[in-house]
């Protein structure tokens, strides 16, 4: 930019020395036609010169329609919030960049790293000992008893699920259960390794929104430091983290919701005979071998040990997410469920950037706002005061040699 800086100007100036130093001698046929090159040319580019320089400031002090857009702020800061608060997170756009950066996929990938798997184990490992160590598993251990002895064909397991969310459910180890989950869920949200995956969703985002779009560009500009990909993804996390901080408690108003949630699902279950034969059908595959291997080393009396039986779940599910991982069949499903439940997430972030555009741009005078666009469009600016010299220097040229046709015809 710094090279194009003085082009425009330039051009306009040797176009007025070339017409100055032509217009004496312009009774030769060359010298007119040289005159009439550079004149127009002067024409032209002091036309647009005229027509830029009114966008920012008054051109020889003329203030009629001229200043545009330092009058025009409150439009500009309005355009801004509309284009940027209800357009960024439009659907199409955040379906593309989602499926496009396969989220689910890096999720999967997150849970199966070291860093994953021990914020797992931590969290299971506090809900073995504050919870489950509590619960009375007597039922349970009945249950199982009795698969093993009838035969896991003939016992449904259903109860026995619908048995334990219940016992999970009741208001004590529901509390402490939704404890340890959300916390959980905070350091998750919040850690260095989810940060990568929201920061390339979000370039991806902003990258589809203001692809050949200049005034997007701009817009996004006019942001500031609060509509970065950085700020953004800082902001997500720690709204994020907030929310579910102030939502600790079973009492509070989003634990009352999962709880409510997960009660009605094992109401709902009893009755479901889809979601029953599900379990069954799964049960029947894994229940022979399981139980056998688990009576004797799992239940000791009326104790159970929970770190063995998460070590062996967490083993089934690092085998479960390689498989969806070696399989790209397998992860469609949970990128259709992941998609279709992150979109209107996202669109819940349109009141954040509404205030933070509005906020970032109210700041800037009106002097500052247009310094800014000044800076961003430069280049084009001077580039259409070239265009203009050119253009009119071609034409002047074309316009004199007809002229010159025209009379050699009628002489």
């Amino acid at each position: 930019m710094f090279k194009t800086k003085p082009m425009a100007t330039l051009l306009l100036a040797v176009m007025t020395i070339i017409f100055l130093i032509s217009y004496p001698q312009r009774h030769d046929v060359w010298w007119a036609f040289v005159m009439h090159i550079s004149g127009a040319g002067m024409i032209g580019g002091l036309a647009d010169w005229y027509a830029v320089t009114a966008l920012f400031s008054k051109p020889l002090g003329i203030g009629y329609k001229t200043a545009i857009l330092p009058r025009s702020k409150d439009r500009l800061v309005q355009m801004g919030r509309t284009m940027l608060s209800e357009e960024l997170l439009r659907v199409p756009q955040m379906y593309y960049a989602i499926k496009r950066e396969k989220v689910m996929v890096r999720i999967i990938e997150y849970v199966m790293s070291d860093k994953g798997q021990s914020q797992i184990r931590h969290m299971l490992q506090g809900v073995g000992k504050q919870v489950l160590s509590h619960m009375d598993i007597e039922p349970m251990r009945k249950e199982i008893n009795k698969a093993i002895y009838k035969g896991s064909t003939d016992w449904k397991m259903t109860p026995l699920v619908i048995l334990f969310g219940r016992c999970m459910l009741e208001r004590h180890t529901a509390s402490v259960f939704w404890f340890y989950f959300n916390r959980t869920c905070q350091h998750v949200i919040g850690s260095d390794a989810v940060y990568p995956y929201l920061y390339r969703v979000m370039v991806a985002i902003m990258k589809r929104y203001t692809k050949n779009s200049f005034f997007r560009e701009l817009a996004i500009a006019f942001g500031g430091e609060g509509l970065t990909p950085e700020h953004l993804v800082d902001t997500v996390q720690s709204k994020a983290v907030k929310f579910l901080r102030e939502n600790e408690s079973i009492d509070s108003a989003l634990g009352r919701y999962v709880w409510g949630q997960a009660i009605l699902f094992f109401n709902r279950l009893e009755t479901n005979k889809e979601w029953q034969d599900f379990i069954e059908h799964h049960k029947n595959k894994w229940i022979r071998t399981a139980l056998e291997e688990w009576e004797g080393k799992l239940i000791d009396g009326k104790h159970v040990d929970w770190d063995m039986l998460f070590d062996m779940l967490i083993q089934k599910a690092q085998l479960l997410g390689r498989d969806i991982l070696d399989n790209p069949g397998k992860q469609a499903p949970f990128e259709r469920f992941f998609l279709l439940r992150s979109i209107p997430l996202l669109q819940k972030l349109n009141p954040l950037i509404d205030k933070v555009v509005g906020s970032e741009l109210s700041r800037y005078s009106a002097d500052e706002m247009t310094n800014i666009i000044r800076g961003k469009m430069y280049y084009d600016l001077q580039m259409v005061r070239i265009n203009g010299s050119l253009v009119g220097a071609v034409l002047g040229g074309l316009f004199y040699g007809a002229t010159l046709f025209i009379k050699g015809v009628m002489l």
